[in-house]
């Protein structure tokens, strides 16, 4: 009997591992490819930040393969160059999230670098810095300019604003500290194997949906933002007919709700005061949604929020729905259900519309 039962889990294990094996050649073979932070021996680009605003921020000095492009942190902690150290230049920040920061797009391709490239065709002495973070919020993209934006002495900032940027979609924290956890892990060598990446990959997705959904209920976000949201007002009638009429899809704008848009207000403010005391101008470019429906555009009533926003703040805007419309939404999309991230065209009007923002506002420096 003991001999029968010795056999039969020894068929047992080797068809178990046979299975394995089979499943591991399978995924090589379709060309699974998971994300570099999964790799033995890869710097990550994102690492926990000291300062509680930002939760975390890009690694200085970073290369890697991630996010479907090549991704090189300069040791300044942005995308792009080294920043040049000549006081007489000009400079322009250019604060966002994951579309600024350019998710799947090479540098190049980015429209901070296609407005550099601009500018210098016109032998401006100015000089673009990329500042963008993959989920940031607005009242994080402000932190990390009052943290490490301010000693650039900008002349404008630019604040891209996708529209999603009124929720919480940034990357979970202890995310990113479970990631360090196997990459330091005496058996991160198991993570070599594509079937344990998978795995692996999977149980962090989930995770992380479980946790935005967490942190965007309207409750825990009323607590945990409790001193970060202005009012809105009763009487604020124009405003809060637009929240009425915003659409409730998809779910992670949340227009409608008095938390978001008092958080929106509050971060706006903060931007303000740190406009008026450093003599820099700033120009917030709206970025539509990726959708339309029969040519039409749903999300306007959104767009028209931020916009009172900005203009109750002081800020100069640009709206690029009429841009995205006339270009096709469809002609701009990175790839297929991505409402977000605008392709390298999209890319390239916004760069030009940047352009004729500051050809016109800002007195032009030349280079000698």
């Amino acid at each position: 009997m003991r001999r029968q039962y010795l056999k039969k889990t020894g068929l047992s294990a080797a068809s178990l591992l046979i299975t394995l094996i089979a499943l591991e050649i399978a995924l090589r073979l379709y060309g699974y490819n998971p994300p570099a932070y999964w790799r033995r021996g890869t710097v990550f680009a994102l690492r926990p930040s000291l300062y509680p605003d930002l939760r975390y921020e890009l690694t200085p000095g970073a290369s890697v393969q991630a996010w479907g492009t090549d991704i090189k942190i300069n040791s300044q902690g942005f995308r792009g160059p080294e920043p040049s150290g000549d006081p007489a230049t000009e400079r322009v920040i250019v604060l966002g999230d994951s579309i600024t920061f350019g998710n799947s797009l090479a540098l190049e391709d980015t429209f901070p670098f296609q407005l550099q490239q601009r500018l210098d065709a016109q032998r401006r002495n100015v000089e673009v810095l990329n500042f963008g973070v993959g989920g940031y919020d607005t009242l994080q993209e402000v932190s990390l300019l009052e943290i490490r934006g301010l000693r650039y002495h900008p002349n404008l900032v630019v604040v891209a604003y996708g529209l999603n940027d009124v929720g919480i979609a940034s990357v979970s924290l202890e995310h990113i500290q479970r990631m360090q956890g196997i990459q330091s892990s005496r058996y991160s060598f198991l993570y070599e194997s594509r079937l344990a990446q998978l795995i692996s990959e999977s149980v962090e997705t989930i995770r992380s949906k479980n946790w935005e959904k967490h942190v965007n209920d309207p409750q825990v976000f009323r607590r945990e933002y409790a001193n970060q949201i202005d009012p809105i007002g009763d009487n604020e009638s124009e405003l809060l007919d637009l929240m009425n009429r915003s659409p409730r899809w998809p779910s992670s704008t949340w227009y409608g709700d008095r938390d978001r848009v008092g958080r929106l207000r509050y971060g706006f403010r903060r931007l303000a005061r740190l406009s008026q005391a450093n003599d820099f101008r700033v120009v917030i470019m709206i970025i539509p949604l990726l959708h339309s429906k029969g040519g039409a555009y749903s999300h306007l009533a959104a767009h028209r929020i931020v916009e009172m926003e900005a203009r109750r703040a002081g800020f100069d805007t640009i709206d690029l729905s009429d841009e995205f419309l006339h270009a096709g939404m469809g002609n701009l999309t990175l790839s297929l259900g991505d409402i977000i991230h605008p392709n390298k065209t999209g890319h390239s009007i916004m760069a030009d519309s940047l352009t004729a923002f500051i050809t016109e506002h800002l007195s032009p420096r030349r280079k000698p």
